[in-house]
């Protein structure tokens, strides 16, 4: 594979990278429930948008949600459209759809910035496999789409960089996926793609380029897709909204987290562990970028290690850090890795290559082979129950473990990274059908929910006590419970000749219960991710 693919061949391959992701993101995604912490928030702010009809202010639990802007609660409604309500599989798909869009769009970015046709397939095959971009794509998130975006506005600025043809049309939608982005994450939909464009360009030293960008017109379009609907959230949210969504939640983060803050070092370690299998090759890419041969071919890779490097760095700075927030440098990694592999599959018989080629190989090859004889033993000591499920992963890691050690040990590189890339797929897609069925029933709060839906009728009053818990709003198919914290308020709402009902934590229900004057008849009982939950009721019947 090289640049001189044909445009049919090209197709056929896109085709194939369509099918695969859509086989991987989109097999089993609607089957478990939505799970904490974000899934059922999510869920429930587009399904209060949906009831409500007001699509410019997002809500939950009746009040202004302030949090996130709407794109992804309009994408959600919209895939809902067919299902005629919010399901889990509904929120699910723009996740699905966009991290497709990611991989087949870094394919195309991949042939196009090294003219080679095998450094855009393993990056589009790279990014759908690395763990934690897989499990985001089944996630109800945002930041798959907030990645897609990104990866959109780089290409097009890319491709109007380097093609004079169409090149007014590509700088136009530079503008408009930043806008985007914008919608969908607040103002890092812009700032990610405009710093890891103007960094390229300082390294390039041609910044006069921004100039060719139509920077009045893109601006004037970029203005006009936010502000519209900054202007209208301003109008039916009010002063506090539009302080709460420009200022708190974006300025506020980064200066100052209120939450998730973690040290500068944070990505450090987790970055590598999650864009695990292909992490391994990290330490390797490093040696062979500071080595006499890699300085050489730096010129070659200066977007996708500006793309790496700005959003890394940009993450480390902000006090407020959680794994995902560093998705949208997923696909500059891929095109990293991708680049590095490719310069091993044609200097394997290179000195350099001895231990920074084969040595994360074997890595993975020994990883594959452990966890096989591993994954029972272990299993067998926590879960005995569940022994029998192990099975067909240690097939598929012993199997595919000794013919990755195989392909190394005869220097077959090609055959070793499409056997790790169907090991992942197997393994994964095996695991939607045994391991996350088995984690949904301590992972899902629908099964109480049930309970309490198939007890209450209409009108009722529902509660919960000193917490809250998006997915008792969702499944209980509410727009609003009450939240009552303190016990003379509990007293209060117990009290009362209507059967009330409520949703209360097992180590509160201890304390509660110890009152003479609290009327407590227990309902139901779950065990919801840590927390024990009890739905109990002021009468018995």
């Amino acid at each position: 594979m090289n640049s001189t693919t044909p445009v049919n061949n090209t197709r056929i391959i896109a085709a194939c990278i369509i099918l695969f992701t859509a086989a991987l993101f989109l097999f089993n995604t609607g089957k478990r429930d939505l799970w904490a912490p974000d899934e059922p928030r999510y869920a429930q702010v587009s399904k209060e948008m949906r009831e409500t009809g007001n699509f410019i202010v997002p809500h939950l639990n009746s009040a202004p949600y302030p949090d996130k802007p709407p794109l992804l609660f309009w994408l959600i409604n919209v895939f809902s459209l067919p299902f005629g309500k919010i399901t889990a599989l509904s929120s699910r798909l723009p996740s699905a759809f966009t991290g497709i869009g990611c991989c087949l769009a870094i394919f195309y970015f991949g042939k196009r910035l090294y003219q080679n046709t095998r450094i855009g397939l393993l990056s589009a095959l790279i990014l759908a496999t690395s763990s934690k971009f897989l499990w985001m794509a089944h996630r109800v998130a945002f930041d798959v789409l907030l990645t897609f975006f990104v990866t959109m506005a780089i290409l097009c600025f890319y491709k109007g960089y380097t093609e004079q043809k169409s090149r007014g049309k590509n700088y136009t939608l530079f503008y408009i996926f930043m806008a985007l982005g914008v919608l969908t994450k607040g103002p890092v939909g812009f700032i990610l793609p405009f710093c890891v464009v103007l960094t390229y360009l300082l390294l390039k030293r041609n910044m006069g380029i921004l100039k060719e960008t139509y920077p009045w017109t893109g601006g004037l379009i970029f203005v006009f897709i936010v502000f519209t609907w900054v202007c209208l959230a301003g109008i039916y949210g009010g002063k506090e909204y539009t302080y709460q969504i420009l200022f708190k939640q974006n300025v506020g983060r980064f200066a100052s987290s209120f939450a998730h803050k973690r040290p500068m070092y944070y990505y450090f370690i987790y970055f590598p562990v999650n864009f695990l299998p292909w992490g391994v090759f990290i330490p390797s890419i490093a040696i062979y970028l500071f080595s006499k041969k890699g300085k050489e071919k730096i010129r070659s890779i200066l977007l996708p290690l500006a793309w790496f490097a700005v959003i890394f760095v940009f993450f480390s700075v902000v006090s407020g850090k959680r794994d995902i927030y560093v998705l949208p440098l997923y696909p500059g990694a891929a095109l990293l890795t991708a680049w590095f592999l490719n310069e091993f599959v044609e200097q394997f018989r290179e000195k350099p290559f001895k231990k920074i080629g084969y040595y994360p190989c074997y890595t993975l090859c020994i990883v594959s082979l452990a966890s096989g004889i591993i994954l029972p033993v272990a299993v067998y000591k926590i879960f005995p129950q569940y022994t029998t499920t192990t099975i067909p992963f240690v097939i598929i890691l012993l199997i595919g473990g000794f013919a990755m050690l195989r392909f190394v040990k005869y220097a077959r590189i090609i055959p070793f990274l499409f056997t790790l890339i169907f090991v992942i797929f197997a393994v994964f897609t095996m695991s939607t059908l045994q391991a996350i069925p088995v984690m949904n029933q301590y992972k899902s709060a629908k099964e109480i929910c049930d309970k309490a839906n198939s007890m209450i009728k209409s009108g009722d009053k529902l509660a919960m006590y000193n917490f809250f818990r998006d997915p008792y709003l969702f499944y209980t198919n509410r727009n609003y419970i009450e939240v009552i914290n303190g016990l003379d308020a509990l007293k209060q709402f117990l009290n009362t000749t209507e059967r009330v009902f409520l949703f209360i934590q097992e180590k509160d229900f201890r304390e509660v219960s110890k009152s003479p004057e609290m009327p407590l008849f227990v309902l139901g009982k779950d065990s919801v991710g840590h927390r024990n939950i009890l739905f109990i009721s002021n009468k018995e019947k």
